[in-house]
């Protein structure tokens, strides 16, 4: 994985933001929340999001999970972990973030719904397939889903611009 040369720390939020994130495969499909933003255009991510204070990252993803995708899911071990410089378009400023990807499952005769509380940009939910890979952000996501999400990559896979 290609490794991102951090910008000037001066345009960073002052807080590093923990991200759990669900790789949820049935299949050779992957679930994920469909996209749509005005700046970024259509795009595909995991299910997770924001850590709350005294959440451990399983609480977080469970939570994050059962408002966005709308469902309960089992969570696995921790894959992988990614640093995201994400450009916060509101402010100009960039986010630090750590993404923790976990191992899902979801239930048996879940079909995919959009969830109670989904992101601000999320527009559905859905399984790809890998010839929809390119769409998938950040770019580390890609990548595993492109390569069978193998589980001999490092965990750490580097740090990304998105």
């Amino acid at each position: 994985m290609t490794e991102a040369t951090p910008p000037n720390h001066s345009v960073f939020r002052p807080h590093i933001r923990s991200t759990p994130r669900a790789l949820i495969l049935s299949g050779q499909n992957l679930l994920v929340q469909e996209k749509r933003h005005p700046v970024k255009g259509h795009h595909y991510t995991l299910p997770g999001g924001k850590q709350e204070p005294g959440e451990d990252l399983v609480q977080a993803l469970r939570r994050e999970c059962l408002e966005e995708i709308g469902t309960e899911i089992s969570v696995g071990k921790l894959l992988h972990i990614a640093e995201i410089y994400r450009e916060k378009t509101d402010s100009g400023e960039r986010q630090h973030q750590l993404d923790f990807v976990f191992e899902c499952l979801v239930p048996e005769d879940y079909e995919p719904v959009l969830g109670p509380s989904p992101d601000p940009h999320q527009v559905a939910t859905c399984w790809i397939t890998r010839e929809n890979a390119q769409q998938l952000r950040p770019a580390y996501v890609t990548k595993l889903f492109s390569i069978d999400c193998r589980r001999d990559l490092e965990v750490y896979l580097g740090s990304f611009y998105d």
